[in-house]
């Protein structure tokens, strides 16, 4: 295996996407695309989330056991070079204002000053992408969230440089909604197996609704993940969610082509502007003030496929 920090190398295959390597381990991107849809029920890819794919000697190997086999003095080390690859490989995608969902763990910096060497990192990988900071998602992680004062430094760190904050598998108990309150997230991905206990009773149905009004009228864009049936997306609908994501709107793909051919992008009304104001909720009925001035919007596109909640696999 490897020890010590070491720059990143990348190569590019012939379609002009970069793989990059660890020890033994071939890495690449996998892209899932992350949904809106309209009244009809059109889709609208509006981010991706960006998933590693490792192989050892041309075979796959799951995410968990590649991160289980890197050393500990490489973790810090390996967490940027994935951060790195998907952002190269977003720019290469040719998307200009899908999103690109990515992970941070705190928990991995111990050194105030590594937060801001890799938040100064971030800010050039991204321009060289050809990107705006304001397209990336930047996913705090739950696990072990670390010191305190480190997470702040993360998170205000990428939020002065205009990257945007995602809280993950919120689960509306005290320590998620405190994470809510401290962090306050630019998108709130909720816990699929929390939602799916909820969606058993119109009673928890009702809750569902109530929680995703109150989060849109704060401004805080919900995101629904872990979708594996199409039951699941209507209540999407129904209840005004943001955003989708899951198997059963479409699979994660190793640096995709084929998006482009079932969900094109639509042609920008003035180009350059890659953010556009004012979410239109697929419920009827006003939208708050706050929830308007989202930037994850709703284009209608290709109508959605008939295809569970479930788990994701990084």
């Amino acid at each position: 295996m490897m020890a010590g920090h070491r720059e990143p190398h990348f190569l590019q295959d012939d379609r002009g996407f970069y793989t990059t390597s660890y020890g033994p381990y071939i890495l690449r991107s996998a892209f899932q695309p992350i949904f809106s849809q309209n009244e009809q029920g059109h889709l609208t890819i509006e981010a991706f989330e960006a998933l590693i794919r490792a192989q050892q000697d041309g075979k796959p190997v799951s995410p968990p056991h590649f991160f289980s086999m890197v050393e500990k003095a490489d973790a810090v080390m390996v967490d940027t070079l994935c951060r790195e690859l998907h952002i190269l490989n977003m720019g290469k995608l040719g998307r200009r204002r899908a999103k690109l969902f990515i992970n941070f763990n705190p928990a991995l910096f111990e050194v105030i000053g590594d937060i801001d060497a890799e938040v100064d990192r971030m800010v050039d990988v991204t321009l060289r992408a050809g990107l705006r900071p304001g397209r990336i998602v930047c996913e705090i992680t739950e696990q072990g969230s670390g010191d305190q004062q480190v997470l702040d430094r993360l998170v205000n760190g990428l939020r002065s440089r205009l990257f945007k904050i995602a809280v993950d598998d919120y689960g509306a108990d005290d320590s998620d909604s405190q994470r809510v309150d401290d962090l306050k997230p630019d998108v709130l991905k909720f816990d699929a197996a929390w939602v799916r206990r909820f969606t058993e009773t119109s009673a928890g149905m009702g809750l569902l609704k109530l929680m995703v009004e109150q989060f849109k009228a704060r401004g805080i864009t919900v995101l629904f993940e872990g979708l594996e049936e199409e039951h699941q997306v209507e209540f999407c609908q129904k209840i005004g969610v943001q955003l989708m994501q899951g198997y059963a709107l479409a699979r994660p793909e190793i640096v995709p082509r084929t998006f482009d051919d079932r969900f094109p992008e639509l042609e920008l009304s003035q180009p350059g502007d890659l953010i556009r104001p004012a979410y239109t909720s697929a419920v009827r009925h006003e939208v708050p003030a706050a929830a308007a001035a989202s930037e994850f919007t709703p284009r209608p596109l290709a109508p959605r496929r008939a295809a569970a909640f479930g788990k994701r696999t990084r």
